[in-house]
């Protein structure tokens, strides 16, 4: 089992989000995070949790 990705976390990476294993506190959190930002609630910069798994997602990666 992998450990989530997001930076300083030693939990397992249970769920993932854009193909990026995280726990299940970071999951929720980016969830809630999303949510907030499609409502128009926080810019696209306040996304932290994120912009923490960002450059692991393979869409998001400039080559």
């Amino acid at each position: 089992m992998e450990t989530c990705k997001m930076p300083h976390c030693k939990e397992a990476g249970t769920h993932t989000w854009a193909l990026v294993p995280v726990c299940v506190e970071h999951r929720r959190a980016i969830k809630l995070e999303t949510k907030q930002y499609y409502l128009r609630n926080i810019s696209y910069q306040m996304r932290t949790n994120y912009m923490g798994i960002m450059p692991l997602i393979p869409w998001s990666r400039k080559e």
